[in-house]
């Protein structure tokens, strides 16, 4: 089973490389072709090196599943940047110098070790020092990751943010494989000869392997999956190139919007309307519309009245405001009447205020 596993991973990572530049031709389908080729390559040299004796024939060979482990994650991130609007720079090419350090000095290691071997690597805290760069190495560019997509989330409308699984997906990728970097380093860890039999060894080889291909294969059909059923994130990235100076004034605006919110709580203000707020935040009504529309997926209006309503649920639930009435925890709140205190109360909650209060407070 194992083996069929490993066969299966391999061949269909080829022929969705194959494929994906087929259906559009450009910068980012190559990208994931080659995401794709380099996962196609590690499971067969992973293959390899496990069911055949190629490890002891051609040693040599052991350092490239670790490479090609070391060079997969930049190629995801990289990959994800540009789908989510940051153009293809060279500067980007700074995530391959770690990877390449490391190519580097096994490749001399080898080079320069004439009894370099199968016994004489594996099993030795050189390949458990290796297994912990690979680990620290994935786990970064997880973070980088999840750390990008967070932050580019801000920028999407509620068209783009359809497709957003897409990249969600890609950041699985990442943590997939910085679970089985995990996975191989503990096996390094606990398979010591002294307190466990060759066949609790065996066993856990065998499970490694499983979790290895598995989890690779699960991975790898869940993106062909999302890929084929929406066809546009192969024709269009979903975000087209954003320019950085603009993405940082946006994340100004956003901040000043925040603390105006947050700090100084405008939104208590009963006479605010969007030019009002516009002129707080220090720009045109129109870029503000932009940023609540774009950027906060709401109108003027919608955005104001959840944090009054979110007031006035705090008034309501006040022990020490229990005698205020429904008019003044609508004025208090930023509303301008009553009327209008009730309608977005209702719509927000479902509740009428006194409904709100009794359940809450009984």
């Amino acid at each position: 089973m194992e083996m069929g596993l490993f066969i299966w991973g391999f061949v269909q990572c080829f022929m969705v490389a194959i494929l994906v530049p087929i259906v559009k031709k450009n910068v980012n389908n190559y990208l994931l072709s080659l995401v794709f080729i380099f996962t196609g390559f590690n499971i067969l040299f992973q293959y390899l090196l496990r069911f055949s004796s190629l490890s002891y024939e051609v040693p040599e060979l052991l350092i490239l599943p670790d490479s090609l482990d070391m060079l997969l994650p930049p190629l995801v991130l990289i990959y994800i940047q540009n789908i989510l609007g940051s153009d293809f720079k060279f500067i980007k090419l700074r995530y391959f110098v770690p990877p390449l350090l490391w190519i580097s000095a096994m490749t001399g290691y080898i080079i320069f070790n004439d009894n370099f071997n199968f016994r004489s690597y594996i099993g030795t805290s050189l390949h458990a020092f290796n297994l912990s760069i690979i680990f620290s190495w994935k786990c970064a560019m997880l973070y980088t990751g999840y750390t990008f997509v967070r932050h580019r989330i801000n920028f999407l409308s509620k068209k783009q943010k359809v497709l957003l699984p897409w990249p969600k997906i890609l950041i699985l990728f990442l943590g997939i494989l910085s679970y089985i970097a995990l996975v191989n380093v503990l096996n390094m860890l606990l398979k010591d000869p002294a307190y466990l039999s060759e066949s609790t060894r065996a066993t856990m080889r065998t499970l490694v392997n499983l979790n290895y291909v598995v989890f690779t294969c699960s991975i790898v059909l869940i993106t062909i999956f999302f890929a084929f059923k929406y066809p546009k994130i192969l024709i269009h990235p979903i975000v087209k190139q954003m320019n950085e100076s603009d993405v940082q004034e946006v994340e100004e605006n956003i901040k000043t919007l925040n603390a105006l919110i947050h700090e100084q709580k405008i939104y208590l203000d009963t006479e605010l309307n969007e030019r009002k707020l516009a002129e707080a935040l220090g720009v045109p009504k129109h870029v503000l519309s932009k940023i609540l529309n774009a950027h906060m997926g709401q109108s003027f209006r919608e955005f104001i009245n959840h944090y009054r309503v979110k007031e006035a649920k705090r008034l309501l639930l006040d022990k020490d405001k229990s005698d205020l009435t429904a008019f003044a925890v609508a004025i208090d709140s930023g509303f301008s009447s009553e009327s209008v205190f009730y309608v977005n109360f209702k719509k927000n909650t479902g509740y009428t205020p006194m409904q709100f209060k009794k359940n809450m407070l009984h």
